[in-house]
Protein backbone atom coordinates (compact mmCIF):
# COMPACT_ATOMS: atom_id res chain seq x y z
CA UNK A 1 0.00 0.00 0.00
CA UNK A 2 1.41 3.38 -0.97
CA UNK A 3 0.81 6.59 0.98
CA UNK A 4 -1.07 9.22 -0.99
CA UNK A 5 1.02 12.07 -2.20
CA UNK A 6 0.29 15.43 -0.57
CA UNK A 7 2.16 17.68 -2.98
CA UNK A 8 1.70 17.68 -6.74
CA UNK A 9 3.35 20.27 -8.96
CA UNK A 10 2.46 19.63 -12.56
CA UNK A 11 5.20 20.07 -15.14
CA UNK A 12 5.12 19.11 -18.82
CA UNK A 13 7.89 18.56 -21.33
CA UNK A 14 7.47 18.07 -25.08
CA UNK A 15 8.37 14.78 -26.73
CA UNK A 16 12.05 14.47 -27.65
CA UNK A 17 13.77 12.81 -30.59
CA UNK A 18 17.20 11.24 -30.15
CA UNK A 19 19.61 11.20 -27.17
CA UNK A 20 20.63 14.87 -27.46
CA UNK A 21 17.03 16.06 -27.54
CA UNK A 22 16.20 13.72 -24.68
CA UNK A 23 19.01 15.16 -22.60
CA UNK A 24 17.83 18.69 -23.38
CA UNK A 25 14.28 17.74 -22.49
CA UNK A 26 15.44 16.27 -19.19
CA UNK A 27 17.41 19.42 -18.40
CA UNK A 28 14.43 21.57 -19.33
CA UNK A 29 12.14 19.46 -17.17
CA UNK A 30 14.52 19.72 -14.21
CA UNK A 31 14.66 23.49 -14.65
CA UNK A 32 10.87 23.64 -14.82
CA UNK A 33 10.57 21.64 -11.61
CA UNK A 34 13.07 23.83 -9.77
CA UNK A 35 11.25 26.91 -11.01
CA UNK A 36 7.94 25.45 -9.82
CA UNK A 37 9.49 24.75 -6.43
CA UNK A 38 10.76 28.32 -6.20
CA UNK A 39 7.31 29.67 -7.09
CA UNK A 40 5.76 27.43 -4.45
CA UNK A 41 8.12 28.74 -1.77
CA UNK A 42 7.50 32.33 -2.83
CA UNK A 43 3.75 31.79 -2.48
CA UNK A 44 4.12 30.79 1.18
CA UNK A 45 3.65 33.38 3.90
CA UNK A 46 6.82 34.35 5.78
CA UNK A 47 6.77 33.90 9.53
CA UNK A 48 5.52 36.99 11.36
CA UNK A 49 5.50 36.86 15.17
CA UNK A 50 2.14 37.78 16.65
CA UNK A 51 3.88 39.02 19.76
CA UNK A 52 6.45 38.05 22.35
CA UNK A 53 6.55 34.35 23.20
CA UNK A 54 8.20 32.82 26.25
CA UNK A 55 8.23 29.35 27.68
CA UNK A 56 9.81 25.92 27.62
CA UNK A 57 8.99 22.84 25.59
CA UNK A 58 10.51 19.43 24.97
CA UNK A 59 10.90 18.31 21.34
CA UNK A 60 11.09 14.53 21.02
CA UNK A 61 10.87 11.98 18.30
CA UNK A 62 11.93 10.88 14.87
CA UNK A 63 15.66 10.75 14.23
CA UNK A 64 14.81 11.28 10.56
CA UNK A 65 13.63 14.76 11.58
CA UNK A 66 16.35 15.38 14.15
CA UNK A 67 18.54 17.81 12.19
CA UNK A 68 15.45 19.57 10.84
CA UNK A 69 13.96 19.94 14.33
CA UNK A 70 17.27 21.38 15.52
CA UNK A 71 17.29 23.92 12.69
CA UNK A 72 13.68 24.88 13.37
CA UNK A 73 14.44 25.34 17.08
CA UNK A 74 17.47 27.53 16.43
CA UNK A 75 15.70 29.71 13.88
CA UNK A 76 12.53 30.02 15.96
CA UNK A 77 14.60 31.25 18.90
CA UNK A 78 15.99 34.03 16.72
CA UNK A 79 12.45 35.42 16.67
CA UNK A 80 11.75 34.47 20.29
CA UNK A 81 14.99 34.38 22.33
CA UNK A 82 13.10 33.83 25.60
CA UNK A 83 11.93 30.41 24.41
CA UNK A 84 13.79 27.33 25.64
CA UNK A 85 13.45 24.15 23.56
CA UNK A 86 15.10 21.03 24.94
CA UNK A 87 15.63 17.61 23.36
CA UNK A 88 13.58 14.66 24.53
CA UNK A 89 13.61 10.97 23.63
CA UNK A 90 14.72 9.75 20.20
CA UNK A 91 12.48 7.69 17.92
CA UNK A 92 8.87 8.02 16.84
CA UNK A 93 7.62 5.25 19.13
CA UNK A 94 9.44 6.70 22.14
CA UNK A 95 8.04 10.16 21.42
CA UNK A 96 4.48 8.86 21.28
CA UNK A 97 5.00 7.19 24.63
CA UNK A 98 6.49 10.41 26.03
CA UNK A 99 3.69 12.72 24.89
CA UNK A 100 1.09 10.26 26.21
CA UNK A 101 2.59 10.70 29.66
CA UNK A 102 3.75 14.32 29.41
CA UNK A 103 1.37 16.29 27.16
CA UNK A 104 3.67 19.31 27.15
CA UNK A 105 5.99 17.42 24.77
CA UNK A 106 6.08 18.21 21.04
CA UNK A 107 6.52 14.83 19.33
CA UNK A 108 7.98 14.29 15.87
CA UNK A 109 6.88 11.28 13.83
CA UNK A 110 8.20 10.16 10.45
CA UNK A 111 5.05 8.23 9.58
CA UNK A 112 1.28 8.73 9.71
CA UNK A 113 -0.50 8.07 12.99
CA UNK A 114 -3.36 5.60 13.05
CA UNK A 115 -6.73 6.37 14.61
CA UNK A 116 -5.97 3.71 17.22
CA UNK A 117 -2.75 5.51 18.18
CA UNK A 118 -4.54 8.86 18.53
CA UNK A 119 -7.21 7.16 20.65
CA UNK A 120 -4.45 5.64 22.75
CA UNK A 121 -2.96 9.07 23.43
CA UNK A 122 -6.38 10.40 24.44
CA UNK A 123 -6.84 7.53 26.88
CA UNK A 124 -3.79 8.70 28.81
CA UNK A 125 -2.61 12.23 29.63
CA UNK A 126 -2.68 13.72 26.11
CA UNK A 127 -6.34 14.75 25.99
CA UNK A 128 -6.58 16.50 22.60
CA UNK A 129 -3.76 15.27 20.34
CA UNK A 130 -3.50 16.75 16.87
CA UNK A 131 -1.01 15.67 14.22
CA UNK A 132 0.25 18.32 11.80
CA UNK A 133 2.06 17.40 8.59
CA UNK A 134 5.12 19.63 8.35
CA UNK A 135 7.12 18.28 5.37
CA UNK A 136 7.28 15.41 2.89
CA UNK A 137 9.89 12.67 2.50
CA UNK A 138 9.77 10.69 -0.76
CA UNK A 139 11.23 7.21 -0.31
CA UNK A 140 13.25 5.04 -2.66
CA UNK A 141 14.30 1.41 -2.64
CA UNK A 142 18.09 1.54 -2.55
CA UNK A 143 20.38 -1.25 -3.73
CA UNK A 144 24.13 -1.51 -4.21
CA UNK A 145 25.36 0.35 -7.28
CA UNK A 146 26.36 -2.97 -8.94
CA UNK A 147 22.95 -4.58 -8.46
CA UNK A 148 21.41 -5.33 -11.92
CA UNK A 149 17.73 -5.16 -10.88
CA UNK A 150 15.82 -2.93 -13.33
CA UNK A 151 12.62 -2.10 -11.45
CA UNK A 152 10.32 -3.12 -8.61
CA UNK A 153 6.55 -3.45 -8.33
CA UNK A 154 4.60 -2.57 -5.14
CA UNK A 155 3.86 -6.30 -4.72
CA UNK A 156 7.56 -7.16 -4.96
CA UNK A 157 8.36 -4.39 -2.51
CA UNK A 158 5.97 -5.94 -0.01
CA UNK A 159 7.46 -9.39 -0.66
CA UNK A 160 10.92 -8.12 0.31
CA UNK A 161 9.99 -6.55 3.64
CA UNK A 162 7.12 -8.75 4.84
CA UNK A 163 8.05 -11.80 6.90
CA UNK A 164 7.42 -15.23 5.31
CA UNK A 165 3.82 -16.42 5.61
CA UNK A 166 1.62 -19.18 4.29
CA UNK A 167 -0.63 -16.94 2.18
CA UNK A 168 1.86 -14.59 0.50
CA UNK A 169 5.28 -15.18 -1.09
CA UNK A 170 8.42 -13.77 0.52
CA UNK A 171 11.34 -12.62 -1.61
CA UNK A 172 14.49 -14.05 -0.01
CA UNK A 173 16.76 -14.18 -3.06
CA UNK A 174 17.31 -11.71 -5.87
CA UNK A 175 16.05 -14.30 -8.34
CA UNK A 176 12.65 -14.04 -6.62
CA UNK A 177 12.49 -10.51 -8.05
CA UNK A 178 13.40 -11.58 -11.56
CA UNK A 179 17.15 -10.96 -11.41
CA UNK A 180 18.99 -13.45 -13.62
CA UNK A 181 22.45 -14.97 -13.79
CA UNK A 182 24.89 -15.09 -10.91
CA UNK A 183 22.70 -12.81 -8.80
CA UNK A 184 19.63 -15.08 -8.90
CA UNK A 185 20.66 -17.28 -5.95
CA UNK A 186 22.18 -14.50 -3.85
CA UNK A 187 20.35 -13.51 -0.63
CA UNK A 188 18.43 -10.25 -0.25
CA UNK A 189 20.00 -8.57 2.78
CA UNK A 190 17.73 -5.95 4.37
CA UNK A 191 19.27 -2.93 6.07
CA UNK A 192 16.86 -1.18 8.43
CA UNK A 193 16.27 1.01 11.44
CA UNK A 194 15.32 -0.12 14.94
CA UNK A 195 11.78 -0.96 16.03
CA UNK A 196 11.34 2.47 17.69
CA UNK A 197 12.02 4.25 14.39
CA UNK A 198 9.20 5.87 12.43
CA UNK A 199 10.86 4.58 9.26
CA UNK A 200 10.40 1.00 10.45
CA UNK A 201 6.83 1.79 11.53
CA UNK A 202 6.07 3.26 8.11
CA UNK A 203 7.45 0.20 6.32
CA UNK A 204 5.37 -2.12 8.51
CA UNK A 205 2.16 -0.11 8.13
CA UNK A 206 2.32 1.03 4.51
CA UNK A 207 4.61 -1.45 2.74
CA UNK A 208 3.97 -4.71 4.61
CA UNK A 209 0.27 -3.89 5.15
CA UNK A 210 0.59 -4.29 8.91
CA UNK A 211 2.24 -7.72 8.76
CA UNK A 212 5.39 -8.68 10.63
CA UNK A 213 8.60 -7.57 8.96
CA UNK A 214 11.30 -9.85 7.58
CA UNK A 215 14.46 -10.16 9.62
CA UNK A 216 17.09 -7.54 8.86
CA UNK A 217 20.69 -8.33 8.05
CA UNK A 218 21.77 -5.18 9.86
CA UNK A 219 20.06 -2.49 11.97
CA UNK A 220 21.38 1.08 11.86
CA UNK A 221 21.03 4.18 14.02
CA UNK A 222 20.16 6.64 11.23
CA UNK A 223 18.80 6.62 7.67
CA UNK A 224 22.17 7.96 6.51
CA UNK A 225 23.80 4.86 8.00
CA UNK A 226 21.18 2.66 6.33
CA UNK A 227 22.10 3.72 2.79
CA UNK A 228 25.78 3.72 3.71
CA UNK A 229 25.33 0.12 4.85
CA UNK A 230 23.70 -0.85 1.55
CA UNK A 231 26.60 0.77 -0.30
CA UNK A 232 29.03 -1.54 1.50
CA UNK A 233 26.88 -4.68 1.10
CA UNK A 234 26.71 -6.01 -2.47
CA UNK A 235 23.42 -7.81 -1.80
CA UNK A 236 21.94 -5.14 0.46
CA UNK A 237 18.60 -3.34 0.12
CA UNK A 238 16.81 -0.64 2.08
CA UNK A 239 14.01 1.90 1.98
CA UNK A 240 15.12 5.44 2.74
CA UNK A 241 14.53 9.04 1.75
CA UNK A 242 15.74 10.81 -1.38
CA UNK A 243 18.05 12.93 0.74
CA UNK A 244 20.01 9.85 1.89
CA UNK A 245 21.27 8.77 -1.53
CA UNK A 246 25.02 8.41 -2.04
CA UNK A 247 27.33 7.37 -4.93
CA UNK A 248 27.56 3.75 -3.71
CA UNK A 249 23.81 3.07 -4.08
CA UNK A 250 21.08 3.65 -6.63
CA UNK A 251 17.33 4.00 -6.39
CA UNK A 252 15.28 1.31 -8.12
CA UNK A 253 12.46 2.57 -10.39
CA UNK A 254 8.94 1.82 -9.15
CA UNK A 255 6.54 0.18 -11.62
CA UNK A 256 3.14 1.90 -11.62
CA UNK A 257 0.45 1.27 -14.24
CA UNK A 258 2.96 -0.62 -16.35
CA UNK A 259 5.58 2.15 -16.40
CA UNK A 260 8.86 2.18 -14.48
CA UNK A 261 9.09 5.53 -12.67
CA UNK A 262 12.55 6.52 -11.51
CA UNK A 263 12.99 7.76 -7.96
CA UNK A 264 14.01 11.31 -8.84
CA UNK A 265 13.20 14.78 -7.58
CA UNK A 266 11.77 15.73 -10.98
CA UNK A 267 9.38 12.76 -11.02
CA UNK A 268 8.25 13.47 -7.47
CA UNK A 269 7.64 17.16 -8.11
CA UNK A 270 5.74 16.35 -11.30
CA UNK A 271 3.45 13.99 -9.37
CA UNK A 272 4.64 10.88 -11.20
CA UNK A 273 6.42 9.29 -8.22
CA UNK A 274 3.91 8.86 -5.38
CA UNK A 275 5.82 6.87 -2.76
CA UNK A 276 6.10 9.50 -0.02
CA UNK A 277 5.64 9.68 3.72
CA UNK A 278 4.55 12.72 5.69
CA UNK A 279 6.71 14.11 8.48
CA UNK A 280 4.53 15.07 11.43
CA UNK A 281 4.54 17.08 14.64
CA UNK A 282 2.07 16.04 17.34
CA UNK A 283 0.92 18.36 20.10
CA UNK A 284 -1.77 18.27 22.76
CA UNK A 285 -4.08 21.12 21.77
CA UNK A 286 -5.19 21.32 25.40
CA UNK A 287 -1.64 22.45 26.28
CA UNK A 288 -1.90 25.43 23.89
CA UNK A 289 -4.46 27.03 26.22
CA UNK A 290 -1.86 27.69 28.89
CA UNK A 291 1.50 27.94 27.07
CA UNK A 292 1.34 31.60 26.02
CA UNK A 293 1.19 30.80 22.31
CA UNK A 294 4.38 28.72 22.28
CA UNK A 295 3.13 25.60 20.46
CA UNK A 296 0.94 27.51 18.07
CA UNK A 297 3.88 29.80 17.30
CA UNK A 298 6.17 26.85 16.60
CA UNK A 299 3.63 25.29 14.24
CA UNK A 300 3.05 28.61 12.49
CA UNK A 301 6.82 28.92 12.05
CA UNK A 302 7.42 25.44 10.60
CA UNK A 303 4.50 25.92 8.18
CA UNK A 304 5.76 29.33 7.08
CA UNK A 305 8.09 30.10 4.19
CA UNK A 306 10.98 30.22 6.68
CA UNK A 307 10.20 26.80 8.13
CA UNK A 308 9.58 25.16 4.76
CA UNK A 309 12.90 26.47 3.45
CA UNK A 310 14.57 24.75 6.39
CA UNK A 311 12.82 21.53 5.34
CA UNK A 312 14.29 21.86 1.85
CA UNK A 313 17.77 22.50 3.27
CA UNK A 314 17.42 19.32 5.33
CA UNK A 315 16.68 17.27 2.20
CA UNK A 316 12.88 17.14 2.42
CA UNK A 317 10.10 18.71 0.36
CA UNK A 318 7.66 21.51 1.24
CA UNK A 319 3.89 21.38 1.44
CA UNK A 320 1.36 22.84 -0.93
CA UNK A 321 0.25 26.36 0.21
CA UNK A 322 -3.46 25.47 0.16
CA UNK A 323 -2.81 22.44 2.35
CA UNK A 324 -0.78 24.58 4.76
CA UNK A 325 -3.63 27.11 5.03
CA UNK A 326 -6.09 24.30 5.77
CA UNK A 327 -3.86 23.00 8.56
CA UNK A 328 -3.40 26.48 10.04
CA UNK A 329 -7.18 26.92 10.11
CA UNK A 330 -7.38 23.68 12.10
CA UNK A 331 -4.72 24.85 14.55
CA UNK A 332 -5.77 28.44 15.15
CA UNK A 333 -9.23 28.70 13.65
CA UNK A 334 -10.11 30.33 10.29
CA UNK A 335 -7.46 32.87 9.33
CA UNK A 336 -8.06 36.32 7.86
CA UNK A 337 -6.23 36.41 4.52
Amino acid sequence: MLCRILLVIVGTVGLANGPIDQARAQDAEKNDQHLALMHLIESLEPYRPNGEIRGTAIMSGSTTMQSLARSWSERFRQFHPEVVLTKGKDGTENALQEISETPGVIAGASRPLTEAELAGLKSKNCKEPISVIVALDPLALYVHIDNPINSITPEQLEAIFRAPSADKPHAAKWGDLGVKGAWADQPIRIHSRSDVSGTTGFIKQWVAAGSELAKSAQVHETNHDVTKGVGSDKYGVALSGFGEANPTVRGVPLVLNGAAIEATEANFLAGRYPFVRPLILIIDKEATKTDGGLREGILRYVLSRDGQLEAIRAGFFPLDPAFIRKQLDGISGPQVR
